[in-house]
């Protein structure tokens, strides 16, 4: 499974390169600066399940390193679409 993890980083690395984006792969996650913005970015296959806990803690983590997160799902025939992800906190009515 990690394996196809990898691949889908170098699908979205070349995409954001056809793009005129240069990321760099670091760990679990790819990183990339566009102007005066600094974003992370983990890639999902569309074909893999998620978790919920795994995107908050990723979009947690992204926050405390002052970066906007982003969520790269690469497809069956390697097109990616991008989801820019931000942090919301629902409360119970009276909290």
């Amino acid at each position: 499974m990690a394996e196809n993890n990898d691949i889908d980083k170098f699908i979205v690395i070349n995409d954001l390169k056809q793009r005129g984006k240069k990321g760099r792969i670091s760990g679990k996650y790819i990183y990339l600066e566009s102007g005066n913005r600094k974003y992370i970015i983990k890639t999902i296959n569309e074909n893999n399940k998620v978790n919920i806990r795994e995107i908050e803690d990723f979009v947690s983590f992204s926050s405390k390193i002052d970066k906007e997160s982003v969520i790269a799902i690469v497809d069956k025939y390697g097109d990616v679409s991008y989801y820019f992800l931000s942090e919301i906190k629902l409360n119970k009515k009276g909290e």
